[in-house]
């Protein structure tokens, strides 16, 4: 299994503000549809809705150092890794790069952490849960694999 997963992503005039720069959130945005793609490459999803629950993984910590200028139109590599798999919890790690004359330049590095949870309908809270087998497993042995 591959040490990393790597999602590309268009810079839209939606992700930009005025100065033709990507909006700041925009990356966070790209680093979660990076995670879900890598939920999908696997077969499986990171949010369920069933007749009497919820199932998602949602962020409960999130950085990201911005390093470099991302315009409109630019492709944006996020280079995905599994920094840490826990019982309940898993640890991410990004890096951004985009395309320029001297190859690729990383723009932006990011680190997050997602819970495994579970909410039933009608409830406001969610309970963490233990991460499913079959995502566990595949995510340990991208872990491993950068060993």
């Amino acid at each position: 299994m591959a040490s990393e997963f790597v999602y590309t992503r268009r810079v839209e005039f939606a992700d930009t503000d005025t100065a033709n720069l990507i909006h700041f959130t925009a990356l966070l945005k790209f680093m979660e549809e990076a995670e879900h793609a890598l939920y999908r490459s696997f077969d499986l999803v990171g949010f369920r809705w069933s007749e009497d629950s919820v199932f998602g993984m949602p962020r409960v910590s999130v950085s990201c150092d911005y390093l470099g200028a991302v315009h409109y139109g630019d492709e944006v590599d996020v280079r995905l890794r599994v920094r840490e798999v826990r019982r309940k919890a898993i640890r991410y790690a990004a890096e951004f790069t985009v395309d320029r004359s001297g190859g690729r330049e990383v723009v932006a590095r990011s680190d997050w952490t997602v819970v495994c949870a579970r909410r039933e309908h009608g409830s406001r809270d969610w309970r963490g849960i233990e991460i499913p087998p079959p995502l566990k497993e595949r995510l340990q042995a991208m872990l491993a694999s950068r060993r």
